[in-house]
């Protein structure tokens, strides 16, 4: 039996995976016709499925978590908040392309890849931070 670290590895593995197969659907995909049981249903449907489902368990494992009176630190907290906002990032960055991430919007405006570079230094420069304070 797996565990958390495993089974969140997993996870990761699973989203990575279906990013792969469905961030290239198009518009005109979102309507290939599909079935649900013996409904009649298109690609979109089962993409507004996926996310219900996620929202759903995610729910219920809270309910779960609270029956079991299991509660996080505040520092379990604020990483949990900061998993939700990087999930958040990521999924702006679906179907982007490698050239997309040098254009630049305005004068004086940061590029995405200039963005994600900055978030990346500066969430090591802080956990350091964070790891020099606590052990002191």
């Amino acid at each position: 039996m797996a565990g958390l670290t495993e089974m969140i590895e997993q996870m990761r593995e699973q989203r990575s995976r279906t990013h792969e197969r469905l961030t290239e659907v198009t518009e005109d995909q979102m309507l290939a016709p599909a079935t649900y049981g013996e409904r009649q249903a298109n690609a979109r449907f089962f993409f507004y499925r996926l996310v219900a489902h996620e929202v759903e368990h995610t729910v219920h494992l809270a309910k779960t978590l609270h029956a079991l009176g299991i509660a996080q630190t505040e520092a379990g907290l604020i990483l949990k908040s900061l998993q939700t906002a990087r999930g958040e990032l990521e999924g702006m960055l679906v179907g982007l392309t490698d050239e997309d991430l040098d254009r630049v919007p305005a004068e004086g405006d940061w590029p995405i890849r200039r963005v994600l570079k900055h978030i990346l230094e500066a969430e090591e420069s802080y956990g350091k931070r964070i790891e020099e304070a606590v052990q002191a």
